[in-house]
């Protein structure tokens, strides 16, 4: 299931979505936005809120696809709204992993008591 994030964008001060999306193939055609920004669509899946899992095309800028992306693999994808309230959708090139948690590492966190030297206490 696709997880969304909601952040705030300080450039447009709105809120967008952060969430995962697979990686299913990249356009060859290089495209230019009305800033002069060298894009490519890409075709993603992942899930909508509704839990239907969906393929919808996106936009990978230049400086994105630059770093090296490949089918298959899992995208931090953006979700935000034009003016129209359209969905604009646009994926990264930094992969999507889970967070660590502390149960990840709970076998290097000590404890108050395992601090204690036993023999001290009175």
């Amino acid at each position: 299931m696709t997880k969304y994030k909601e952040i705030f964008n300080p450039e447009t001060g709105e809120a967008e979505y952060q969430f995962g999306a697979k990686l299913l193939q990249v356009g060859e055609t290089v495209l230019q936005n009305s800033n002069g920004k060298d894009f490519k669509i890409v075709n993603l899946q992942f899930n909508l809120p509704s839990g239907e899992m969906v393929e919808r095309s996106a936009i990978c800028y230049a400086s994105n696809y630059d770093h090296g992306i490949e089918p298959g693999k899992t995208y931090v994808s953006s979700l935000s709204f034009d003016l129209d309230g359209d969905p604009q959708l646009r994926m990264s090139h930094l992969t999507q992993s889970e967070r660590a948690s502390k149960d990840d590492f709970k076998l290097l966190i000590r404890t108050a008591e395992q601090l204690v030297d036993q023999e001290a206490v009175i």
